[in-house]
């Protein structure tokens, strides 16, 4: 299973297929559930929150759900944590039906036009006490889709405030380009690392009502501390990408993972819904 985040070799600095990655400016205009004035913010700090999206109700659908996969995950006891339940929107119902919800996908269009898919799905769950911390990096240095123009929906499974590990953005520093990086050391999730990244502006906490979604472009510098608190705090990443975009050379495969949202799919394949939830995969991959 591709694995958008998975633990690439970084060398000393930033790799190759840097050139590349750059920020594209969204419509204002072309807005009909934002407003315009919140296009011309994402363009200008590289996110949007918080907004509104899930009812109560179906916020307390979707933190029951995923409290089952996650339950069923650690049943396994395989070695999976917590951060484990990533890339499985192909193989769970409910995640597919996450990333097709009406409400995400209006804020999604807006932004990135008529035709778009989601390609990539994770949920970040930090539990209680949970030492690990997410170091400064921009997803686009990881991911091999071009032309970089990828947002990714962060939608609080739980409420979200300065106490339990918050994301944190840095505004502004979407329009940079490729920014150097090295390789993360100690407790992390995720390998890469912008070292003195606060040198690039002050960050901002991301902090969100459950059911709230923030939008925040590819090319962003965020990341988040250890959870010190006693609560958890989970969010599930949703990543769209219009479907006029590609792959890298040589990853031709990411086309084959993507959910039709809207549109037309270009070169991406139509996937079928799954039928339930399927843990398994990753499972033997882990036994193995």
């Amino acid at each position: 299973m591709f694995s958008p985040k998975s633990n690439v070799r970084a060398s000393q600095k930033a790799t190759a297929n840097t050139e590349t990655i750059t920020f594209y400016e969204s419509v204002p205009a072309r807005a009909m559930t934002l407003l315009p004035e919140q296009v011309q913010r994402f363009n200008r700090e590289g996110f949007i929150r918080p907004l509104d999206a899930l009812s109560d109700e179906e916020i307390g659908h979707a933190r029951t759900y995923f409290e089952s996969l996650l339950d069923r995950m650690q049943a396994m006891r395989d070695g999976r944590n917590s951060y484990a339940l990533d890339g499985y929107h192909l193989r769970c119902r409910g995640i597919w039906e996450m990333a097709r919800h009406p409400r995400i996908l209006d804020y999604v269009e807006d932004l990135l036009g008529p035709d778009f898919v989601c390609w990539s799905t994770h949920y970040f769950c930090k539990l209680g006490r949970d030492p690990k911390r997410v170091p400064w990096h921009q997803d686009a240095t990881y991911w091999p889709v071009r032309p970089t123009m990828t947002v990714t929906v962060w939608l609080a499974i739980d409420d979200v405030d300065g106490t339990n590990s918050p994301l944190r953005f840095i505004p502004g520093s979407h329009r940079r380009g490729a920014i150097e990086y090295i390789r993360a050391e100690g407790q992390t999730v995720l390998s890469q690392e912008v070292e003195d990244a606060e040198r690039f502006g002050e960050p901002v906490a991301n902090v969100l009502q459950a059911g709230q979604i923030s939008i925040h472009t590819s090319t962003l510098l965020h990341g988040s501390e250890p959870n010190s608190s006693n609560r958890r705090r989970c969010g599930l990443a949703l990543r769209y990408i219009p479907s006029s975009c590609g792959s890298v050379p040589g990853a031709e495969r990411v086309l084959n993972i993507g959910i039709p949202c809207r549109g037309n799919l270009g070169r991406w394949r139509r996937n079928e819904p799954p039928i339930g939830d399927d843990l398994t995969p990753l499972h033997r991959h882990y036994r193995d």
